[in-house]
């Protein structure tokens, strides 16, 4: 044992840190700029390797599932890849929830994992488990690089391809795996060296959208405009558009998701399209989802540059490769004026209504969001949680104010919506504002367990005791259990974990603390919390009543 042992620790350690310190080379190349590492042992070269540089911004974030959501929060913003970088093990297991937001948002993150070397795995031996291809088919490519390190060559090479990889025109995250040997620590002294040159493949041309546009002359036509929306501009107009709230569309006659909340079988089949146009992926509303499901077009036509194609609708929809904006500025087809003006008309009548019921003077936790919306600065960036938070700044359209918005909706879980909105705030200097819910708030508190807690993130939190969606729900609101093992009712607040954190603290229980408190938010430099105290009951009745206005109009 102690011949192994000797022998094991006079590997050629420099030839262990120019290799990976070429792995940093090449993210630098590309143009990475920003790294999110995990503390660990394992990934120690990694880290030295990044930090050592001074190639990079580099986040040390202890929760490895915190840590995956701010590196996407912090890919969302930049708009190019990000790397998030992490010791063996469990730790790895932990990035998985990021990664699949990251999949399902098309975000590019360079998932970088220290491993055993291959004759340690099942041998029993602390912090190892099979990590290649742990993540199967949720990244766009696994790379494993080489267990020995005498040829620097392809450490670069590998984190090359997956680069390229991540940012083809089907975006996502990456994995790159490195099995490591002791002793992986250099000397205080190694000073980095490690350049790396990206050679530019040749542009691929876009091929032309193949879509007779004339096919759409006097036909009912409705386009809905997705998530991941391609060109998020705006459309001509004279067309019914329907634009999910994470489209970043802004286009100035939109089809309000309202109308679908209708239950009078006449009026929805007069919504009904002959022709449905549709690019980008999933939409946030169910009541259109079951609208379409339900009445459906004649013909689909998804337009998609990435060949990304699905069938929420089950309405048998023909891919044409292009984007939706350049076919329908070349079309002269007019398409059936009435019934565009028919969804245009009753949007803007639902829309009325909206605004009159949230302005009641009830103190429910819709009416609190809309009035916090309503005091946000210009501009602000909105980020929201999901379950409730999301629909309710959804129904209150705060796009059409300027206000951009944001939520993780490829995967649509509340784990890392926190840490999501931070690492989104410390690219963006711009007012970020973030919309949760009690649990996914708790359930995400470690994201300001890090440096980034001193950033100006706004959280406006409603506290309703539980989650509040299975409240609303008529199966698990309907079950005796659903207090304790749906909702997981609470009593706790906010106040004592923020004040733990560092985190300036506000609370309203009414409308008038309410109005002080979004005016303290506003003004407070730093990272700061508006605790909104609601009660289920009411949320519900009100929630209700609010659906059922739309079935006469």
């Amino acid at each position: 044992m102690c011949q192994f042992y000797i022998c094991w620790h006079k590997l050629p350690l420099p030839y262990v840190q120019n290799s990976i310190d070429h792995i940093a080379a090449a993210c630098h190349a590309h143009g990475v700029t920003e790294a999110v590492i995990c503390p660990g042992s394992r990934n120690a070269p990694l880290a030295i390797a990044f930090v050592r540089s001074g190639l990079f911004t580099c986040l040390s974030v202890a929760d490895e599932r915190s840590a995956g959501f701010i590196a996407l929060g912090k890919s969302s913003a930049l708009k190019k890849p990000v790397v998030l970088l992490c010791t063996s093990g469990s730790a790895v297991a932990n990035f998985y929830p990021a990664v699949l937001e990251a999949y399902y948002q098309k975000v590019p993150l360079i998932v970088i994992t220290a491993d055993r070397p291959s004759a340690l795995i099942d041998q029993w031996d602390g912090q190892t488990i099979r990590q290649e291809n742990i993540f199967g088919s949720h990244v766009l490519g696994f790379w494993q690089t080489p267990e020995t390190y005498d040829d620097t060559v392809p450490f670069g090479e590998i984190t090359s391809e997956a680069i390229e990889k991540s940012i083809e025109k089907l975006a996502g995250p990456v994995h790159i795996n490195i099995p490591l040997k002791e002793p992986f620590y250099p000397s205080p002294e190694h000073v980095f060296t490690a350049k790396w040159e990206v050679v530019e493949n040749p542009s691929i041309k876009k091929k032309p959208a193949d879509f007779d546009s004339s096919i759409l002359e006097g036909k009912r036509v409705l386009i809905l405009r997705g998530m991941n929306t391609e060109y998020p501009g705006s459309l001509p107009q004279g067309l019914a558009v329907y634009e999910d709230p994470l489209s970043q569309g802004d286009s100035l006659d939109t089809v309000s998701e309202l109308l679908f909340m209708s239950k009078e079988e006449e009026k929805l089949k007069g919504y009904q399209p002959e022709i449905l146009l549709t690019e980008g992926t999933a939409i946030l509303s169910k009541s259109l989802k079951q609208f379409l499901r339900r009445y459906k077009p004649i013909q689909h036509f998804h337009f998609s540059q990435e060949g990304e194609f699905a069938d929420p609708f089950d309405s048998s929809p023909k891919l044409v490769e292009g984007f939706l904006l350049e076919a329908l500025l070349k079309s002269s087809a007019k398409v059936d004026a009435e019934y565009v003006e028919r969804l245009l008309e009753d949007s803007r009548i639902c829309r009325e209504v909206r605004n009159e019921v949230l302005n009641q003077p009830r103190w429910n936790e819709f009416t609190a969001i809309s009035e916090c919306i309503k005091r946000l600065p210009s501009n602000a960036r909105i980020h929201a949680a999901n379950s409730m938070a999301i629909r309710y700044v959804a129904y209150c359209e705060p796009q059409k104010n300027g206000h951009a918005l944001y939520s993780n909706r490829g995967t649509s879980g509340i784990d890392g919506c926190v840490s999501t909105a931070l690492g989104f705030q410390s690219i963006d200097a711009g007012s970020n504002y973030l919309f949760i819910g009690d649990i996914a708030f708790f359930y995400d508190s470690n994201a300001f367990w890090n440096a980034l807690a001193k950033l100006p993130l706004k959280v406006i939190l409603i506290n309703n005791g539980g989650g509040g969606i299975f409240r609303m729900i008529d199966g698990p609101a309907q079950q005796p259990e659903c207090r304790e093992f749906f909702a997981s009712a609470h009593e706790r607040n906010a106040q004592d974990l923020c004040k733990n954190l560092g985190v300036t603290y506000f609370r309203a229980t009414n409308s008038s603390e309410l109005y002080d408190g979004m005016e303290a938010l506003n003004n407070n430099a730093g990272a700061a919390v508006l605790e909104i105290v609601t009660y289920s009951e009411e949320n519900q009745l009100f929630f209700n009543q609010f659906k059922s206005l739309f079935n006469g109009i």
